[in-house]
């Protein structure tokens, strides 16, 4: 019985194109991969891998096709003469697809060093920038807090230059003033009420009163000693200076806002001082808000810092930005004349200065003024809380 070998012919010629057809549709998918990524030595070993198996598969297919044409036309020396040239070319592909894999193996060892290096390379890039910008941000903060200290330097020049100058001044003109409203009280009272007399020598009394609250305000500005100070909660230090404030004239249709920070600790300052600066402030606050509308007292305390915040703010109609330099100079008012002898914000930089704190101020016109005092919480070395 003889067997038809046409079914097995059959799938060796179909197995044969088809091998042709995957190596072609092997080639063209490696080829995508690595023209997205050329530089990837993975895309780049399976396309040359991919090229030379399709080489083997040409040959083979072609070799076994040839053969199955020649045993059916008879020819079977011609294939004999034939087959050792097919097997060698399909034995030199497979070399060629091993020393390839070889020689990748080798090449990815270096590949991956070289993309780890690139890796470092490139964390340690973003590590510097990350550097670069932290120090120019630490000089731009350095350069503005020299600037700042700068300005204090010089404003500190300036309130002693004139400190001095207002405290001659302020003596020399103290006592005769003094005189005179004495006398001026003694004629009033030999004079009877409701005389004319009585009248102009009563206005004389309230002027001379007013020259000597300025003489006042002077000699305050002039003195630099140091503060008698004592432990005080500064809450209840502003509570009292707000029950003074809101009893007087104007401050009815004020709505005065507190946003206290409970945990802040006491205070070493001199009260009298600190409740001067703190009535300074929210009358100018006041003042600028036209005896209407909201002032808001915060505190806040700076942990890191060692430092308590107290910050009145209004919504007046602020400060104008060629005025804000000039704001705690001596005799520098933007109220009417009559109203302010532009001493009060001059003596409250002093007061600050001198509890070795600063003043400063932040204004935009049409939206109100804010004023920040920073104190020192930190006892002072040899200061016992009683």
């Amino acid at each position: 019985m003889t067997l038809s070998a046409i079914p097995i012919t059959s799938i060796d010629i179909v197995g044969s194109v088809l091998m042709i057809i995957f190596s072609f549709g092997c080639i063209r998918i490696a080829g995508k991969l690595w023209r997205l990524q050329p530089n990837n030595l993975i895309w780049t070993y399976l396309l040359w891998v991919c090229y030379f198996l399709a080489g083997f598969a040409i040959s083979r297919s072609a070799g076994h096709i040839l053969k199955q044409i020649l045993l059916v036309a008879g020819e079977r020396g011609a294939w004999d003469m034939i087959r050792p040239f097919s097997g060698g070319i399909n034995t030199f592909m497979l070399i060629i697809v091993a020393s390839i894999t070889l020689f990748f193996g080798r090449v990815w060892h270096v590949y991956r060093d070289i993309m780890n290096d690139k890796i470092a390379i490139q964390a340690a890039h973003h590590e510097l920038l990350d550097l670069n910008e932290n120090l120019e941000r630490r000089v731009r903060e350095r350069t503005e807090a020299l600037a700042l200290s700068e300005k204090q330097i010089a404003q500190a020049d300036k309130l002693a230059s004139i400190g001095q100058l207002s405290s001659g001044i302020a003596h020399e003109i103290n006592n005769p003033l003094g005189i005179i409203l004495g006398y001026t009280q003694l004629l009033i009272r030999s004079e009877s009420e409701c005389t004319q007399r009585c009248e102009d020598l009563k206005i004389i009394e309230k002027h001379a009163k007013n020259c000597k609250a300025i003489v006042a305000d002077l000699l305050n500005f002039a003195r630099s000693s140091k503060p008698k100070s004592a432990h005080v909660d500064i809450h209840h230090v502003i509570e009292e200076v707000l029950a003074f404030v809101t009893h007087q004239a104007g401050a009815r249709c004020i709505d005065f806002v507190r946003d206290y920070d409970r945990t802040a600790p006491d205070l070493f300052i001199e009260e009298k001082k600190i409740k001067q600066v703190l009535i300074n402030l929210i009358m100018n606050a006041q003042h600028a808000s036209g005896n209407k509308g909201t002032i808001r007292i915060s505190t806040r305390h700076d942990a890191v810092g060692g430092l308590l915040l107290i910050q009145v703010r209004d919504g007046g109609h602020g400060i104008e930005k060629k005025n804000i330099h000039r704001i705690f100079d001596p005799f520098f008012t933007t109220k009417p004349t009559g109203e302010g002898t532009g001493l009060g914000l001059a003596v409250s930089y002093g007061i600050v200065k001198n509890h070795g704190g600063t003043i400063s101020v932040a204004s935009e016109p049409g939206k109100g003024a804010e004023f920040t005092v920073s104190l020192p919480t930190l006892n002072r070395p040899g200061d016992h809380k009683s």
